[in-house]
C-alpha cells in the first residue's frame, strides 16, 4: 500500500489546483491525474472535491476544491 502525503504536501497540491498548474506529486514528481469526487445524497452539505493520484509512486489524496471553480 503507498503512504499518504503529509499536511505540507497536500497544501502543495491544493496550491497547484488553485493556481490552475497541472499538479505533481511532491514526493516523485510526476503529473497527478485528477479525478472529481461526486457529493452523496445522504450528505446534508456538499463538498466539492477532488481525489488526485499518482501513477508512479501510488500516493493519493482527497482534496476540497478550491472556491471558485
Amino acid at each position: 500500500m503507498a503512504g499518504s502525503y503529509s499536511r505540507q504536501e497536500r497544501a502543495q497540491i491544493t496550491d497547484d489546483l488553485r493556481s490552475g498548474t497541472a499538479p505533481v506529486c511532491p514526493v516523485c514528481g510526476a503529473r497527478l491525474s485528477v479525478h472529481d469526487v461526486s457529493a452523496r445524497v445522504d450528505v446534508p452539505y456538499v463538498r466539492r472535491r477532488v481525489l488526485v493520484i499518482c501513477p508512479a509512486c501510488r500516493r493519493s489524496a482527497s482534496l476540497d476544491r478550491p472556491p471558485g471553480e
